[in-house]
């Protein structure tokens, strides 16, 4: 008998897996419904429904609008496919995938904060691509470092995982204003899904009063060239809950000096200092029309997507 051995991405997530997430997911996750979903509320644009212009067949996903089936080709090849249009194939994800090195740090997560980031990105891709939509990857620090066009194809997402795996960790960060020059390379209209710990994206005045500039800043450009924003905050359960009870060196990862730090003695501070930080960060999400979701590097990958589905719904 021959043994059939599972494939895992150098990321460390395996198909079998991948498939299993995108089950999951039910076919709630398409670019469509969460650009519709982001217009909520607001005067919805006079024309109505999808452009005439038929561009392509895709797999049939649960949740899409039994409307738009093609029965004719059901009936040829026993298959469901769904008639996409020429609007709907315009829509593309890109996925925002921080690499400065704050994203290199593994306290009680399941691996660094980047490595979680990189294998969320890869279940959401995997999951858009099996639907049909068109995902591409920009990666940044203190500048854009790389950027991959989207595309639709299946085997793009090996093209996805190779970019993830092989940038490098950048030593400084400004990211927040690398990704203000960023909508001037993106073609228009699409869902973005920023994966980052943030730390850069929220900063505090002369009085210390923590705000959000940077991410508003960001988003606004961003949403001005018709983006949807999705903010997946990483963070380590350490950096959460301080767990440390001893006399320690913290080392700092974008070129700080260390400091010698008694956690006794600053454990109420720097826990408030986070409390705050994280909420202020979900304020100015929510100011900046930007759907927010805290993503802890411990928890299992379908919860962090669960969670972001309700945030999103």
């Amino acid at each position: 008998m021959t043994e059939v051995r599972e494939i895992v991405t150098p990321l460390g997530v395996g198909v079998h897996e991948l498939q299993k997430l995108a089950q999951l997911m039910g076919g709630r996750l398409s670019l469509r419904g969460l650009i519709e979903g982001s217009l909520s509320g607001q005067h919805r644009s006079p024309k109505q429904g999808v452009s005439l212009d038929f561009a392509q067949h895709r797999d049939y996903a649960l949740g899409d609008d039994l409307r738009h089936l093609d029965w004719r080709a059901y009936a040829k090849s026993d298959r469901l496919v769904v008639k996409q249009y020429e609007e709907e194939t315009n829509l593309r994800a890109f996925f925002l995938l921080d690499r400065s090195m704050s994203m290199n740090y593994q306290g009680g997560g399941m691996t660094t904060k980047g490595t979680y980031g990189a294998r969320l990105a890869a279940a959401l891709s995997w999951t858009l691509l099996q639907q049909g939509e068109a995902v591409g990857m920009v990666t940044f620090g203190d500048h854009v470092d790389h950027y991959l066009p989207a595309s639709s194809k299946r085997d793009h997402f090996w093209r996805l995982v190779r970019t993830m795996e092989e940038r490098p960790w950048l030593q400084d960060t400004q990211s927040a204003e690398a990704l203000l020059n960023l909508p001037a390379r993106l073609p228009p209209r699409g869902v973005i899904f920023l994966i980052t710990d943030a730390f850069d994206f929220v900063n505090a005045d002369e009085d210390g009063e923590v705000g959000t500039p940077r991410l508003i800043s960001v988003a606004g450009a961003l949403r001005r060239h018709g983006y949807r924003v999705i903010l997946l905050h990483i963070i380590d359960p350490h950096e959460l809950a301080f767990p440390f009870d001893e006399l320690s060196l913290f080392e700092g990862l974008e070129g700080e000096d260390p400091i010698k730090v008694d956690p006794d003695g600053v454990r109420r501070a720097y826990l408030e200092e986070m409390k705050q930080f994280c909420e202020e960060l979900e304020r100015g999400s929510r100011a900046a029309g930007v759907s927010y979701r805290l993503c802890p590097s411990d928890q299992p990958l379908e919860h962090a997507m669960l969670g972001m589905l309700e945030r999103i719904s």
